[in-house]
């Protein structure tokens, strides 16, 4: 029961050091102490170590609950709660237990500093990996528990928040290794080599953001956060040319003339895509439909309010729908058209407006398992039970694989229209930075889960997303918090919760790109490369050892 004691402390820790949590981030960095204690002590026992992912295991489940218990926070019924709320949180801790597993058996075959060592590579390629499947959930990933400093990580433009991981890790194996020296002067070298590891980059961190100056030209972009309760008013309960009014309504008292671009949040046109069929098979669409959207009348509506204001596009999220001709190849996220033989994508997308009239695109491609996405539909087929309907569309939802850049201002801004969940993705985010954007536009909806934790920790996550690029960052929350955030991660503006707000700001558009933008994920990578390349080498010495016993 003791080292049980000890996991939940290490979760405790962990809790107490994340954003809008606790807050307290200097406990990261001995936050996993007591865990990694817990392993070596029980690892150094031979008769204890079975049982040493059971003993840990109910830490890591409190670190992963107490932090993400806004998950449940749906107003939706008892198995989609428990689903969220409870079930995510227990597979990701099991999930978390996995980098130990493959911890002991380097240790065991190599020793204590060793198999630490390696520890740091199977967490970071643990975290890397997370990014990218079907059920990735990078949330938790130990970089982002540094977002609330931004004035400590500018060093992320070269290595992305993955090097913070690796940060934080270093620093508590060090810290480990100290408390586990068989002699003090090597127990001080260490102490001192953690101290060391932790001062450096915070003071040249520091130094950086001190003196940082904001680069490119500037262009003034208003921010509109029009509080529509996405339960009761967004998806029916408002009439979707009215949100729309109000959205117009409400950027239209703040803009100047200086004024060039216009951002709504998530999901703000909700024109339903509908059809009818006529007796001779043709078919009317009316709604959001991507194979005619001029005809729309929230585009329309959109395009009479840009005529009144001269030189303004505006971006803004979108329900929408494509509909496949009848010999069209279909995608595996193609469902059915009720009562007909015709198939059609949903998208949770992204339409900029631009001052010309002239229509743009880009549909979200991170999507979130189970709510926008079936995992795995391409091997198991449509399992529709398995998504979750939050009152917009379930399934799964149709995305891109490029990153568009959307033009305005006559090409003059280059926006990269990030969606929601994806802006936890640094190494995606890139890739507009790459395609030429000059500025980012976070657009979400965070009013799901609502006064908790989420969306306050996506906020600061949103800093990571600016150091990494070098790009200012306007933030469209339909609920709040909406902001601007500048190149060096610091946070202005930002609105109060739950209320009607407009932002004015002027913003930089920078061309040039960090080290990061151009090569991308580098530590994430190398993490993966060696970790597996390190398994390679444990299973080559079993078989050989299996061999010679045999």
């Amino acid at each position: 029961m003791q080292h049980v004691g000890w996991a939940l402390f290490g979760g405790l820790l962990m809790v107490l050091a994340w954003p809008a949590t606790g807050g307290l981030t200097p406990l990261l960095f001995i936050a996993l102490v007591p865990w990694i204690r817990v392993a070596e002590d029980r690892w150094s026992h031979a008769p204890r170590h079975q049982r040493t992912l059971l003993v840990l295991y109910p830490g890591l489940l409190l670190w992963n609950m107490l932090t993400t218990h806004w998950l449940g926070n749906v107003q939706e019924g008892p198995a989609t709660r428990f689903l969220t709320g409870w079930l995510v949180q227990m597979a990701n801790a099991g999930l978390m237990t996995i980098p130990f597993v493959l911890t002991r058996h380097v240790r065991k075959r190599w020793g204590m500093a060793w198999g630490w060592t390696s520890f740091i590579l199977f967490w970071t390629a643990f975290e890397r990996l997370h990014h990218d499947w079907d059920l990735q959930w990078p949330w938790l990933t130990l970089g982002n528990g540094l977002s609330a400093h931004a004035e400590w990580v500018q060093w992320y433009a070269w290595t992305g928040h993955l090097g913070g991981s690796v940060w934080v890790l270093t620093v508590n194996v060090l810290v480990l290794l100290a408390l586990r020296a068989s002699r003090p002067a090597a127990s001080r070298f260490r102490a001192i080599a953690a101290g060391l590891l932790i001062a450096l980059p915070i003071g040249g961190s520091l130094v950086a953001h001190a003196t940082y100056k904001e680069r490119g030209p500037t262009t003034e972009v208003v921010i509109v956060q029009p509080d529509i309760d996405p339960y009761s008013e967004k998806f029916g309960g408002l009439a979707p040319m009215d949100q729309l009014d109000r959205m117009l309504d409400l950027a239209g008292g703040d803009m100047t003339d200086s004024t060039r671009l216009v951002v709504f949040p998530e999901t703000a046109l909700q024109e339903n895509a509908t059809l009818q069929m006529g007796p001779d098979g043709e078919v009317h669409l009316q709604g959001l439909w991507e194979n005619d959207l001029g005809g729309s009348q929230s585009v329309g509506r959109i395009r009479e309010w840009i005529q009144e204001h001269p030189g303004v596009a505006v971006l803004t999220g979108m329900s929408s729908a494509y509909l496949f001709g009848r010999e069209e190849p279909r995608t595996i996220t193609a469902r059915k058209v009720g009562g007909t033989d015709r198939h059609y994508d949903a998208y949770n997308a992204a339409l900029l407006v631009d001052a010309h009239g002239r229509l743009a695109v880009y549909h979200k491609s991170k999507l979130v398992a189970g709510v926008e996405m079936l995992p795995f539909e391409g091997l198991i087929g449509k399992l529709d039970f398995l998504s979750i309907d939050l009152g917009g569309t379930s399934g799964s939802l149709a995305g891109q694989r490029e990153r568009s850049v959307l033009l305005a201002d006559s090409g003059r801004i280059g926006v990269a229209p990030v969606i929601c969940y994806e802006s936890v993705f640094g190494d995606y985010v890139t890739g507009y930075v790459r395609n030429g954007a000059d500025l980012i536009a976070i657009i979400t909806n965070d009013g799901w889960w609502g006064d908790t934790p989420g969306y306050r920790q996506h906020l600061q996550y949103g800093r990571l997303r600016a150091i990494e690029t070098r790009r200012d960052v306007v933030r469209a929350a339909n609920t709040g918090i909406s902001c601007w955030i500048d190149q060096r991660g610091d946070i202005h503006a930002p609105t109060s919760w739950w209320v009607p707000a407009v932002i004015r700001a002027r913003v930089h558009l920078d061309q040039g790109t960090t080290f990061f933008v151009r090569h991308g994920d580098l530590t994430g990578r190398a993490a993966v490369f060696l970790s597996f390349l390190l398994i390679g080498v444990l299973l080559a010495l079993g078989i050989r050892r299996w061999r010679i016993g045999k």
